[in-house]
């Protein structure tokens, strides 16, 4: 169960109750032993005030102060795990598609600014590629996951598929280009005040790349990040049979295809922040409802926004290019790179 530790509208008053707790079950127990406390006094005095020999303006007196320090904590007890959604309380889960980011960040703005994250993917989210060769639609295709502009399935030929698909993201990374996914991109991601992160796909072996593509697009997350400048997390995670090494670092949290939403609890956890709701941009399902999905699970309220502003057919007339952009990397790679060029061609694949 996750706490409402600070609230926009009552920040002195949350932290006064946040000293009076360290956890939702002490507070629970805290509130228990109040109440109990409450029924003994009103047994052991209350009842023998009204005996016209017991009644006692100091007794009475006393017994009025302890009674308002023990609602007072017990009080403490119930509003600081009121961050939490009781059992019988259902969490939010809303999922709307949209083309433009504008959207989204209008909801962050409606959301309580301490207890709202807003997590944004990147590829076709924030950024997307110039060319059609290593961009996150050719690697739907290289997988097998793309669809011709007409909605049905494009079948990929066995001839097309590159040698370490991995290797061969991480050489257009470093080589290509991003630009915004619209205009007034960095200006309106600009605009959230609430804690932000970073949540990509992305191997954390590409992280030199993504980080120089962010700042170039002006997008800089450090003073928004769960962890101080330059440092963070990197660690190795296993989930549904697969081990990925993923890393946390100012403000982008990298998580090499692994669910995003199981990633991001996972996060929070390490890094001891807890939040009443998150606010989610993803230009993929899959990764809305893996949130959706781990954020009803944690009791967590969850703002999804499906962003299909980018198209994600693949055209013939791409397929033609990819085709002989793989052809000139290949090339240049066993001219110039040969060491490398044999590896990748002998499918002993570095990432």
């Amino acid at each position: 169960m996750l706490l409402n530790i600070v609230l926009v509208d009552d920040v002195v008053s949350s932290n006064m109750f946040y000293v009076c707790s360290f956890g939702t079950q002490l507070l629970f127990d805290v509130s228990q032993v109040c109440c109990m406390l409450l029924l003994f006094l009103t047994y052991k005095v209350v009842i023998p005030m009204f005996r016209p020999s017991f009644f006692n303006r100091y007794v009475f007196g006393r017994y009025l102060a302890v009674t308002l320090i023990l609602s007072s904590v017990s009080a403490c007890a119930i509003d600081q795990g009121s961050g939490a959604h009781r059992n019988d309380e259902p969490s939010i889960s809303q999922i709307v598609t949209v083309k433009d980011l504008a959207t989204a960040i209008e909801q962050a703005e409606a959301l309580p600014l301490r207890s709202t994250l807003v997590v944004l993917d990147i590829d076709d989210t924030l950024l997307t590629a110039t060319e059609f060769f290593g961009s996150d639609k050719w690697y739907d295709w290289q997988r097998g996951r793309a669809l011709s502009p007409n909605g049905e399935p494009l079948a990929i030929a066995e001839a097309d598929k590159v040698s370490c698909l991995f290797d061969t993201l991480g050489i257009t990374y470093e080589i290509a280009k991003n630009h915004p996914t619209q205009v007034n991109m960095a200006a309106l991601v600009k605009q959230v005040n609430n804690d932000l992160l970073i949540l990509t796909a992305r191997s954390s072996a590409y992280r030199a790349a993504t980080m120089r593509e962010l700042s170039y697009n002006g997008l800089d997350f450090r003073d928004k990040a769960l962890t101080p400048v330059n440092v963070g997390y990197h660690y190795d995670f296993t989930h549904g049979g697969r081990t990925a090494k993923v890393s946390y670092v100012n403000g982008v949290f990298m998580v090499q295809g692994m669910d995003k939403g199981v990633m991001l609890l996972d996060l929070l956890e390490r890094s001891n922040r807890n939040y009443d709701a998150v606010l989610f941009v993803d230009d993929k399902t899959k990764n809305i409802n893996n949130m959706a999905n781990a954020m009803q699970k944690a009791g967590i309220d969850f703002y999804g926004f499906h962003y299909v502003k980018i198209d994600k057919t693949v055209s013939y007339p791409e397929v033609t290019q990819a085709q002989a952009a793989a052809s000139d990397l290949s090339k240049l790679l066993n001219k110039h790179f040969v060491d490398r060029a044999e590896l990748i061609n002998d499918g002993k694949c570095a990432y």
